[in-house]
């Protein structure tokens, strides 16, 4: 275990998704390492009810864009009163203020070790700014090997700085339910239950499952499967959450259809489905499938970002190609038939996962990187000639 550091994590996220899970449980598992934990955060975040009870300072700020010079001011001031070690942000808006007021609190006298995660897929801008701002940086953090070669792509200035770290799992933290529990819980009846579970929203491509189900159910007359749909919309996929509830009840599906809202607790629940569907457009790493893996689930995913190198096509999960919705419909229908195929792929899948994103193993590795800076402290990162 290293020295015990002050930390001060940014996140500026309206809502939980993946990113914001892994926010949540790096924290608890700094402070169980005997760190002293900072959070700046907006004052509506969902993070506060998250970590409620934890031991830690909270900071309510606007964090409302790149260009947010008062959240940078008011984090250097932060920086410096508390003495803060490490810097750490993981939304792409907290990126450049946060750069911002890691320079601003060296140049007071007061250098900090200043991190950030890139948790999503999409390239990031390789403008000026940027480049200015994320050159305070002592690590670049990847999710993915996916989400590395783009940042290496955009920056390649800052290649030697650039990590690959992945999510985690903790296959032991959770309450341990047993599959007629968590079925229970889930208000399932019927012998299979097939899942999709995410952020509701267009990306996750919840209208392809939905698809699908429909085919299954009214056309080849599946009658002994639940269909779930996990999660809730983001703050702005009401609309798109409307259109798939108003298409259940035009196609009558409701009876083997069901929209389950947030679950709390959601690993110790994923025991109770056969199949976990993920047809996202895209994913850094997509947590929601390394935790289904976990819980011994067959999985089937898209075949893109993070998610190409998780799954072992055929051996640990089925891949189909982005948007098809008739490959994700066979895919789903060969594994509702196949009941050795289902269980081969999910215990293959959850040793597989559970020995390489182990948690404990995954927070020491950033927990070394923190440290690893230290000895740098003095030394700022090289200036960018622009």
């Amino acid at each position: 275990m290293t020295a015990p550091m002050k930390i001060l994590q940014v996140c500026s996220a309206e809502s939980l998704g993946g990113g914001e899970r892994h926010v949540i449980d790096l924290t608890r598992a700094l402070i169980a390492r005997g760190h002293q934990l900072h959070l700046a955060v907006r004052p509506d975040s969902p993070l506060f009810d998250a970590l409620a009870g934890e031991p830690v300072t909270w900071y309510e700020l606007g964090l409302r864009n790149a260009l947010d010079v008062i959240s940078a001011h008011a984090l250097a001031s932060v920086i410096r009163s508390e003495r803060i070690d490490v810097l750490h942000a993981h939304v792409a808006r907290d990126y450049t203020y946060c750069g911002i007021a890691a320079r601003m609190a060296r140049k007071k006298g007061q250098p900090v070790r200043f991190f950030l995660t890139r948790h999503h897929f999409n390239p990031i801008k390789s403008n000026s700014l940027y480049a200015w701002t994320i050159g305070e940086a002592r690590n670049l953090i990847a999710v993915s090997n996916s989400v590395r070669e783009k940042l290496v792509s955009a920056f390649p200035q800052f290649a030697d700085r650039i990590v690959e770290i992945p999510n985690w799992i903790d296959s032991n933290a959770t309450e341990r339910l047993s599959r007629e529990e968590a079925r229970r819980r889930l208000g399932l009846t019927r012998r299979l239950a097939v899942g999709i579970v995410g952020q509701i929203t267009p990306l996750k491509r919840q209208d392809l499952f939905l698809k699908a189900a429909a085919n299954l159910i009214k056309e080849r007359h599946w009658t002994d499967a639940d269909f779930l749909i996990i999660g809730e919309p983001g703050p702005n996929d009401e609309a798109y959450a409307a259109e798939l509830h108003a298409q259940v009840e035009t196609l009558k599906l409701g009876a083997q259809v069901h929209f389950t809202g947030y679950v709390e607790d959601l690993p110790a629940h994923l025991v109770a489905l056969d199949i976990v569907t993920v047809p996202s457009e895209n994913e850094a790493f997509s947590l929601a499938l390394v935790e289904a893996m976990a819980a011994g689930c067959a999985v089937i995913a898209s075949r893109v970002g993070g998610m190409a190198e998780i799954v072992e096509d055929g051996l640990t999960g089925l891949f189909v190609e982005p948007g098809n919705e008739w490959a994700l419909l066979a895919a789903i229908s060969r594994l509702l038939t196949d009941k050795p195929l289902r269980e081969k792929l999910g215990n293959l899948a959850r040793a597989n996962v559970i020995e390489r994103f182990d948690r404990a193993h995954v927070i020491e590795r950033i927990e070394r990187l923190y440290q690893a800076s230290a000895d740098a402290e003095q030394a700022p990162p090289p200036e960018i000639v622009k």
